[in-house]
């Protein structure tokens, strides 16, 4: 029982993950889109950087979420999976703070 109650939380966190995933990608690309054509170049540039990480992150969750569930038999125990996974998504997190740190930007 507690397994399948740990499945359906899977998909929950799948399913929230997809409408983040969907809001800071429509965000992120219509800015990229504004910059392009240069429209709003302050408002859509902040946008741009804020929402990069977050644009990862959740479709990162979600694509690992879907992978959780297709690979894992909702009977069994998998302690291992689910480490691996947010090991997996705590690198990406921690490799784009230092990204954003350690960079400078070069249009200063």
């Amino acid at each position: 029982m507690e397994q399948t109650k740990r499945f359906h939380t899977i998909e929950n966190i799948k399913k929230v993950a997809l409408v983040f995933f969907l809001v800071s990608g429509l965000a992120h690309l219509s800015s990229s889109a504004l910059i392009m054509n240069n429209l709003f170049i302050k408002y859509a540039f902040l946008v741009n950087k804020t929402f990069d990480a977050p644009f990862l992150i959740t479709g990162l969750i979600y694509g690992l979420a879907s992978l959780r569930l297709t690979l894992s038999n909702p009977e069994k125990d998998h302690k291992t999976l689910d480490i691996i996974m947010i090991a997996i998504i705590m690198l990406v997190l921690a490799g784009l703070i230092a990204i954003n740190l350690l960079f400078p930007d070069l249009n200063k």
